[in-house]
């Protein structure tokens, strides 16, 4: 049987993969050869990309590809999650995020937020997948408020409707620079193939115990970390709970 020649160049995958789980050298490899070579490689791909991330709380600047702008809104840590010592995800979230109303539970806290709000920013240092299973490229990313729209094009698709569409930094310099729906959908996906905007799924936090952030599971085959965001409705301070699902995928 003709064995297929393989590339280690063919699968942006296999080199983190590989050292993620402890191989740090190509050379290690070479004592399998051909399909055991194959088979080896794709089992540790589908290991690295299985396993579970880890939650830091790291004192770090915004990333400096973004505006000033929006930097100075920022808070000066970075809620990490990471595989290995690597970080999948960074989030800095904004200092304050103003809301039209006092949430009145918990599962309807993001209704208190209006539609394209500014939540923070993102660094995505290698390509992940979104709640689309489209591709997130590696970049930095503001992150703001999408209602998904009740057309009838979208039912069935997810359980919520509250989702952070991504905007590449660069696309998106002004706090104020993106204020519709329209706008926001176009800016986020400037940059895919599809004219669908790149998008993590947002959830009602399930309990309000505990410290945040913290990691979670929602729903079956989902992965969230949970969110506390400090807010002001009118002239009052509260609290804004909620979850950033970075692992699972809705249907299209």
């Amino acid at each position: 049987m003709m064995i297929p020649r393989f590339s280690f160049r063919q699968s942006s995958h296999i080199v983190p993969a590989v050292r993620f789980l402890g191989v740090t050298s190509m050379k290690m490899l070479r004592p399998f050869s051909g399909l055991a070579r194959v088979l080896l490689v794709a089992s540790l791909t589908l290991s690295a990309s299985g396993a579970d991330l880890t939650l830091r709380v790291a004192d770090k600047a915004p990333p400096k590809e973004l505006d000033e702008a929006v930097s100075k809104l920022l808070q000066k840590q970075a809620v990490q999650l990471l595989a290995g010592d690597k970080p999948a995800f960074e989030f800095w979230l904004v200092s304050e995020v103003a809301l039209t109303q006092k949430p009145a539970a918990l599962a309807k806290a993001l209704d208190a937020l209006k539609q394209t709000t500014l939540l923070g920013v993102v660094s995505v240092p290698t390509a992940q997948r979104d709640y689309r299973d489209d591709e997130i490229a590696a970049g930095v990313y503001t992150m703001r408020l999408v209602i998904q729209p009740g057309d009838g094009n979208h039912l069935g698709s997810s359980e919520f409707t509250w989702f952070a569409a991504l905007v590449p930094a660069k696309l998106d310099p002004k706090p104020d620079g993106i204020s519709d729906y329209k706008a926001l959908i176009k800016a986020s996906s400037k940059q895919t193939s599809t004219d669908h905007p790149v998008i993590l799924s947002l959830r009602p936090a399930t309990s309000a115990d505990g410290e945040s952030p913290k990691l979670n599971v929602p729903a079956p085959e989902h992965k969230s970390v949970r969110i506390k965001m400090p807010a002001k409705a009118g002239g009052a301070s509260t609290e804004l709970l909620f979850e950033i699902v970075y692992e699972g995928k809705g249907h299209k």
